[in-house]
């Protein structure tokens, strides 16, 4: 499968961008707010404000991101989950890959179901191409095929990320 990053939010100290996937009609990151409008227009406002406040006032800095294996999500680690009926909710799930303080590329995710990742199904997918796509980004900027500099990535004419 291959995918095409583009820029979809830029801000004073943050540019955010996405994949689109061949073959999807949507890109990640749209597929992702199109689903939570529908299932949690509250989280999804709060993660939006996550976003925006790291974009205009703080910077991408790592306290502002949980690491999860080699890529990131958000709602950030000091964000308190909140619980319904009784039950524990653990929220929904942005998974991005912070590449530094001023690029950030934001994927999909869903409402997480249970403690682990790993044992939520909604989550599950989205965790594993975030680590996939984080592990590709990562082996393009060794190798030199992909070089951040301020809020760019610059990658190479013919360069493709194939998943």
């Amino acid at each position: 499968m291959i995918a095409t990053l583009s820029k979809v939010l830029q801000f004073d100290k943050v540019a955010y961008y996405t994949f689109h996937l061949e073959g999807r009609a949507k890109n990640e990151f749209r597929d992702f707010i199109d689903r939570a409008k529908i299932s949690d227009n509250n989280q999804l406002a709060e993660l939006s404000r996550f976003i925006q406040n790291i974009g205009q006032k703080y910077g991408a800095e790592e306290a502002h991101f949980k690491k999860e294996d080699n890529a990131d999500r958000l709602p950030p680690p000091y964000y308190h989950h909140i619980s319904t009926k009784g039950l524990k909710d653990y929220g929904l799930r942005l998974y991005c890959i912070r590449l530094t303080t001023k690029i950030v590329i934001l994927l999909n995710g869903d409402h997480k179901k249970a403690q682990k990742v790993q044992d939520c199904p909604n989550c599950k997918k989205h965790f594993m191409m975030a680590k996939k796509i984080a592990k590709v980004i990562d082996t393009a900027i060794r190798d030199k095929n992909i070089e951040l500099v301020g809020f760019d990535i610059l990658l190479e004419d013919d360069f493709e990320i194939e998943l």
